[in-house]
């Protein structure tokens, strides 16, 4: 499955990171971006295909969203894939139509009755699925063209009973094979990454290079009307474009899905469509039950965290607490203890410093909200 024309390539980011982890002194990068700004799209549609069908690498791809409960099986599975004597167009496409359902882990317990194939090998397996892990990674691993091991959403892997031990397993078969086998760690949650990668007792403590995944800019938007006046006969006005590309915080998904609703329906204007798309993007991501779920003062900290005030815990942040609210502003602690219980539901993050909203399309809409709905 080559990349589609509607794919946008980032070829200099692409070719800087494909050489680093075959040549740099690291054996893995962790590489962050907020959600649904195209890090899956980038691991296999570019890194991915870059390095197996220009280059002739082995490359595993394993998202841990894909089954959350049995991160060990996920990894199996994908060793199996990579193994397999099939091209990566090919494994990319099996990816994405039959993911794996059927899983059987003999060592964790809760995982009984589910199964997974692992291919012909006549060997007797080991009895502890992860030296079986440690085996199929021998088989991977090349010092001469590393195989390279994409693990998207690893930061799910903190909140599974067996995280810490399937990590510390992955640790050491990778830190065995650093010239054989290179790896990119990918997250969409600054913080969820550093209890993976920066806390002390983790086993995966300063093991990956951090990466931040650039923003697509103008050249995306380009990209996307040149191929949409090919598909639909139809020009768009780029400024109009650029503004709601930039109204959601260059995301590419959103945009694409503007652009749906564009060609969908012919006679809808940009402006029409743009309000349509994020009518449409807040019901299909439930923006109201998670904005009803807050307190006022939450849905308060998360307009002041919207706004990228720059001392939201200092006088600048208690003054907007109060022209939102009506009542003066508790003391930092206090919106302190807002700000972690946005963070504890996934809400904000904090991104090189700075505190966020993680999802962009609520950040839009958050900012969009009227003065009653705090």
């Amino acid at each position: 499955m080559a990349p589609s024309d509607w794919h946008f390539p980032r070829r200099e980011f692409t070719h800087s990171v494909f050489v680093t982890l075959t040549q740099g002194p690291s054996p893995a990068l962790r590489l962050f971006g907020p959600r649904r700004t195209g890090k899956t799209e980038f691991l296999q549609r570019d890194l991915g295909f870059m390095a197996a069908e220009t280059y002739g690498h082995r490359v595993l791809y394993a998202s841990f969203w894909q089954i959350s409960t049995a991160p060990l099986a996920l990894l199996l599975h994908a060793c199996d894939m990579a193994l397999r004597p099939q091209s990566y167009s090919e494994r990319l496409l099996k990816w994405a139509q039959t993911p794996p359902v059927r899983i059987r882990l003999g060592a964790l317990s809760d995982l009984a009755g589910l199964e997974i194939e692992l291919g012909r090998n006549n060997d007797t397996p080991p009895a502890d699925e992860l030296l079986l892990l440690d085996r199929h990674l021998d088989r991977l691993a090349d010092s001469r063209r590393p195989a390279l091991l994409l693990l998207d959403e690893v930061q799910e892997l903190a909140h599974h009973p067996q995280g810490t031990e399937i990590m510390a397993g992955l640790r050491t078969s990778l830190d065995r094979r650093r010239e054989g086998l290179r790896t990119v760690f990918t997250g969409s949650s600054q913080i969820g990454l550093n209890k993976v990668f920066s806390a002390r007792n983790a086993p995966l403590y300063r093991f990956a290079a951090p990466l931040h995944l650039p923003p697509m800019g103008p050249e995306f938007v380009d990209h996307q009307l040149k191929v949409f006046h090919r598909v639909y006969r139809r020009k768009l006005d780029r400024d109009t474009a650029l503004d709601f590309f930039r109204h959601f915080q260059g995301n590419p998904m959103f945009f694409q899905r503007w652009l749906t609703a564009l060609g969908l329906s012919p006679d809808i204007s940009e402006a029409d469509a743009a309000r349509q798309t994020a009518q449409d993007l807040a019901a299909d991501l439930e923006l109201d039950r998670q904005w009803l779920a807050l307190q006022t003062p939450h849905r308060a900290m998360a307009r002041i965290i919207a706004e990228r005030l720059p001392d939201p815990f200092g006088a600048g942040g208690a003054a907007r607490y109060a022209a939102l609210t009506g009542v003066d502003a508790p003391i930092p602690q206090t919106r302190q203890s807002y700000l972690r219980t946005l963070v504890r539901r996934g809400i904000a993050d904090q991104w090189e410093g700075e505190w966020r909203i993680a999802d962009p399309v609520f950040e839009a809409w958050i900012l969009d909200r009227g003065a009653d709905d705090f």
